[in-house]
């Protein structure tokens, strides 16, 4: 069964990481293409603006403008000097004057539009040409200066390794005159026939105009971008699969194998108690004990509880664990209390020891065979976990104090319960926390105004004060200041074993 899950373990993140790295590599790839259209839409204005600013360098044309050698020298060398105009002239009207090269160009038609001060971009269509030429125009009087710009490719600016994969448009829309008769401008070019698997658009804006850049490409020019393909996604979708295969296996197998564990150590009465005295600070004498559950291995080694009692509350191991540590706490008692004088001993419980009446029976039989002799037994439970039903447990915990067994709330002021708790399950004593016994001594902090509420509380109520993980003199003195007399810690004791128990505390 086991293996059944892992495999499903590692179908399932197969699937979910094939198609997570690709969706991964497609959204970088969309990424770096709209960084890419960005790049372009500012070479174009860099265009622009670097073409104008030559067009502008050229002398004012006179109304008696002639097509002179040392007219035609500077139009030729404003081509030399600029980077992106290919060829220029001089224009009245559709009629040009004078150009920069042999080359003529019978001008059809010119459609303008203002993009700055006394500056057009125009789109020129020539009389013995389907290609619609892009260029600038300068008005200077009667007269214009016009540059053909070079064409902006792509493949100048940005890596393409794919042939007719991609095309661009570039629109010049108006912003000052958008209500005159002037038309929007829209150029570029087209490579490829097919799927726009991509497209991405960026809108750049200046004082007179807004130019939109818009980059289409098919599947191949994607690929481009792209890093994983099927195949790779599909290897590393295997290696991490396996390793979170691998990874549940080991957890599943190391909660087994505690679980397993501690199924043999309660068959093997290796849950043993520890009794941590509690003392009146005022006689300083022992008044009973907190049983506490250790884990000792067959070898005597032992497992400090925190690393299995979280494991065996969740996995609903606690309360099996709790009756194989009762009946050896039993067989100490019933081995060597007599020697001390009448003692309580509380015992821990969780919730699920108040679902039915096991724990009841047990200790009312124990009681009943006299095995307790003059001792008593209480009970602690904790408010850190909740108790769903207090109605329910209350009918229950009745039935204890009709035998004589009290209930004590540990870790006061911690958890889910509080003083509802004490409302309603008929708490007789409080155990307060050490995350408050801590706060002694510590200036404008919460958690002593907390400590001091709770002592407070309970002597006006009644309750029994127990200070749990008291460690310092300072500690000590204030709490009998405040009247708490029960105290359970380190400066009178840590938890013992059965031997050290009975033999230090029986005198």
């Amino acid at each position: 069964m086991e293996r059944l899950k892992c495999a499903a373990v590692f179908i399932i993140c197969f699937v979910v990481f094939i198609f997570g790295f690709k969706a991964l590599d497609d959204l970088i790839a969309h990424e770096l293409i709209q960084r890419d259209t960005q790049l372009l839409s500012e070479k174009l204005i860099m265009y622009i603006d670097d073409s104008a600013a030559q067009l502008r360098s050229l002398p004012v044309i006179t109304e008696d403008y002639q097509c002179s050698d040392t007219n035609q020298q500077q139009l030729s060398m404003a081509v030399f000097n600029s980077s992106f105009i290919r060829w220029a002239a001089v224009m009245n009207g559709l009629k040009v004057e004078c150009r920069s090269q042999l080359i003529p160009r019978k001008v059809e038609k010119l459609v303008k539009h203002r993009i700055g001060e006394n500056l057009h971009m125009a789109v020129i269509k020539q009389v013995d040409s389907e290609v619609h030429e892009l260029f600038l125009v300068h008005h200077a009087g009667k007269f214009q200066y016009v540059a053909s710009i070079i064409p902006m490719n792509p493949r100048y600016f940005v890596p393409v390794h794919c042939d007719d994969c991609l095309e661009y448009s570039i629109t010049i829309d108006g912003i000052e005159d958008t209500l005159a008769a002037v038309p929007m401008m829209e150029f570029g070019f087209n490579e490829f026939e097919g799927n726009h698997v991509v497209v991405e658009q960026v809108s750049q804006q200046t004082q007179h105009y807004i130019a939109k850049f818009t980059l289409s490409g098919n599947e191949a020019f994607f690929g481009q971008y792209q890093t994983l393909n099927w195949w790779h996604s599909g290897v590393l979708s295997l290696l991490f699969s396996m390793l979170v295969a691998i990874a549940y296996w080991l957890w599943k197998y190391t909660h087994l194998s505690m679980g397993s564990q501690i199924k043999r150590a309660i068959k093997n009465d290796e849950f043993i108690p520890f009794y941590q005295p509690v003392i009146s600070a005022r006689t300083r004498q022992i008044m009973g004990a907190e049983v506490l559950m250790r884990w000792q291995q067959g070898n005597g080694d032992l497992i400090p509880p925190n690393q299995f009692i979280p494991f065996a509350e969740s996995a609903g191991f606690i309360v099996d664990m709790t009756y194989s540590m009762l009946d050896i706490m039993v067989a100490d008692i019933e081995t060597a209390a007599h020697q001390l004088k009448p003692l309580f001993f509380c015992i821990n419980i969780v919730p699920e020891h108040l679902d039915d009446d096991k724990l009841y029976r047990y200790i009312k039989a124990l009681k009943e065979s006299g095995k307790l002799g003059q001792h008593r037994i209480s009970l602690e439970i904790t408010e850190r976990q909740p108790i769903v039903d207090l109605v329910k447990a209350r009918k229950m915990l009745d039935k204890f104090y009709a035998i004589g067994v009290d209930l004590k709330l540990d870790d006061a002021g911690m958890g889910y319960g509080g003083f509802n708790y004490v409302k309603n399950l008929g708490i007789s004593t409080l155990k307060i926390d050490k995350a408050f016994i801590d706060t002694i001594g510590v200036k404008d902090n919460f958690n002593e105004k907390t400590l001091d509420a709770i002592i407070s509380f309970a002597n006006k109520s009644g309750l029994t004060v127990i200070a749990e993980g008291v460690e310092t003199q300072q500690q000590l003195a204030y709490l009998q200041s405040q009247g708490v007399d029960l105290i359970q810690g380190y400066v009178f004791s840590k938890p013992l074993s059965f031997y050290d128990f009975f033999t230090n505390y029986s005198n």
